[in-house]
């Protein structure tokens, strides 16, 4: 491409954001032109005003990367709670910071503002280039629209196919502790954090956290850790070696006959208050393909698994088969294709109850807008 030809595909993108923004005033008056895309399964109106509700309080930067969607299988309602990805550096994160800094000093938005602002500006942050993200959680389920609490936040990891990196980075709970403490404006607590050691120390050889998360919108002060395993078996053993309070022999009953459909990997959700290990544990399920292809037949096996054992409803279970498209939208701004897929699915055992969840994405491409690889 000669130097006019990059300057004028330049100033179409300029333009091309410009016109974006024009029209869509704020998330939600994007949101707003998607409704058709959700199942009535997956999302009645009484969920759907609640998010938009929370949509309409967002700018349209939420569309410059995936936003995603949780769906509980197990629940005949039709809400979903809601996700963002606000990479550091980027539009969305330049949002969170501006609130945090109109925001009281001592709220949970003062501090997301302050830790996204100083983990862009530190060479050697847990996000710096090359090396995590983070995610926003927002809970929506039985929650007002009118006063939203603050998002769940999340850090991970940008790469998880190089192990010894992921090690090295995480390989200490007592800096990503630190993070999600100083990310959700709450003191440091040692009895937290001695509890955190003991996943650390009851880690396979080839067993890391992929992730770490803190809830400041929760009464209950707690951290989630994700640990990453390579199998199910791997999962009961590490329950057994940390004495978690449930029972291993129905984590192995959750997961049996699910091998055939999904990847090998088990993402192990663990939560730790400074009393101990929760008895909530969460397994996450991935299919053998990469997050942006929606492999419709693949996810459809593992949906069938689920229904018949019962942990998944039949009508999510027919909302959730029909998520994975493509499809092209026409709007005052042009045209434009929105990708929805299928993340993974988590299995939450709990006091001897389980039940499911979906984690489902998508992506708004623009123009000649590529796909990210973002987390």
């Amino acid at each position: 491409m000669r130097a006019d030809e990059d300057h004028t595909s330049s100033c179409k993108t300029t333009q091309g954001k410009q016109a974006w923004e024009a029209v869509h005033g704020s998330f939600g008056e994007f949101l707003g032109e998607l409704r058709s895309l959700f199942p009535p399964e997956l999302l009645g109106e009484p969920g759907w005003e609640r998010m938009l509700a929370l949509a309409h309080r967002l700018p349209v930067h939420v569309a410059d990367q995936r936003f995603g969607f949780e769906f509980d299988l197990c629940d005949p309602e039709p809400t979903a709670d809601f996700c963002v990805v606000p990479s550091p550096g980027s539009r969305l994160a330049e949002f969170y910071v501006r609130q945090g800094e109109l925001a009281s000093p001592d709220s949970a938005a003062a501090a997301l503002g302050a830790f996204l602002t100083e983990q862009a500006s530190d060479p050697q942050g847990l996000l710096s280039e090359g090396k995590g993200g983070v995610i926003l959680e927002y809970d929506l389920v039985g929650i007002s629209s009118e006063q939203p609490a603050p998002p769940g936040v999340f850090i991970v990891t940008q790469d998880l196919s190089d192990k010894s990196h992921t090690q090295k980075l995480y390989g200490d709970p007592e800096p990503l502790a630190a993070a999600l403490w100083a990310a959700a404006g709450r003191p440091p607590d040692t009895g937290i954090l001695r509890q955190a050691q003991k996943i650390y120390d009851a880690l396979p050889t080839e067993g890391y956290v992929s992730q770490a998360g803190v809830m400041p919108g929760r009464a209950k002060q707690a951290l989630r850790f994700i640990v990453r395993l390579d199998s199910a078996e791997d999962v009961v053993e590490m329950l057994m070696r940390l004495d978690w309070p449930g029972c291993p022999a129905q984590a192995a009953e959750t997961l049996d006959g699910l091998e055939e459909v999904t990847r090998p990997v088990v993402g192990l959700s663990i939560d730790v208050t400074k009393e101990g290990i929760s008895h909530r544990a969460g397994m996450e399920l991935f299919r053998p393909v990469e997050w942006y292809k929606m492999d419709r037949s693949g996810w459809t096996l593992l949906i069938d698994r689920l229904t018949d054992k019962g942990l998944c409803l039949p009508g999510k279970a027919r909302g959730l088969k029909a998520w994975p498209q493509l499809v092209q939208m026409f709007t005052e701004d042009g045209v434009y294709r929105v990708l929805q897929t299928i993340n993974h699915v988590k299995l939450v055992v709990d006091r001897g109850e389980t039940t499911a969840k979906a984690y489902a994405g998508m992506y708004v491409l623009r123009g000649v807008q590529q796909m990210a690889t973002t987390p």
